[in-house]
């Protein structure tokens, strides 16, 4: 009988008082990371002992204990002072020169070693030390897509919350020293055209793959 009445007080109370949800408020994390459609996204890499589909999120392992710590007094001048270790120690090579493929993408411990890599590899690198050293990930993406001049190329953007802006942080096409917050917004660029995926450790975003994107991710 006491359990009756405690559940009729109970029905009572919440009739004469209904809960007020209180909506909450969406971070920038959460806006970015569903702005687009998520894709689950595959690289087809072959190397010497076998082919294997590898989920290119896989490639941005930040654990590396040989990525060096970058000093920095925020996330930009460290995002900052990551694009030029990368831009000053990596050189750029063509896969069909480094492995004789047209398309061979490494893991960051691989380009660390060869001090050599094409986009992709150094954009994998730049990623990882951004993230090694504290940058949240929704703040990183790798960009694949068509650019001025024609074919694929492979980039970072970042975003810079103080300015409210992407911008894009590229290691070897169109490389440039300018601090992170006075670069041009990234939907102002005019090299840098329509993309094709977008990944970080965490998502892959696509609207759709083209066939450009296809021979990119299974050449």
């Amino acid at each position: 009988m006491k359990n009756v009445w405690k559940r009729f007080i109970k029905r009572q109370y919440e009739y004469h008082f209904p809960a007020v949800k209180i909506p909450v408020k969406k971070t920038k994390e959460d806006y970015y990371n569903n702005k687009y459609p998520k894709k689950n996204i595959s690289y087809k890499r072959t190397d010497r002992n076998s082919t294997l589909n590898i989920d290119v999120r896989q490639f941005l392992n930040h654990h590396n204990y040989e990525l060096m710590e970058i000093v920095g007094v925020d996330d930009d001048e460290v995002a900052y002072e990551s694009l030029m270790y990368v831009m000053d120690n990596i050189k750029y090579t063509p896969d069909k020169k480094q492995y004789g493929m047209n398309e061979y993408w490494c893991f960051n411990y691989e380009t660390l070693n060869s001090k050599k890599g094409d986009c992709e590899d150094g954009a994998i690198l730049l990623y990882s030390l951004m993230r090694k050293n504290g940058i949240p990930a929704w703040k990183i993406r790798l960009n694949a897509g068509n650019v001025k001049g024609g074919g694929g190329h492979a980039y970072l953007v970042y975003y810079v919350e103080s300015k409210k802006k992407w911008v894009v942080l590229d290691w070897c096409y169109w490389p440039n020293t300018f601090a992170v917050d006075k670069r041009k917004e990234y939907k102002k660029e005019t090299n840098y055209h329509d993309v094709w995926f977008s990944w970080n450790e965490d998502y892959a975003w696509s609207e759709g793959l083209n066939k450009k994107a296809e021979e990119l991710l299974n050449s």
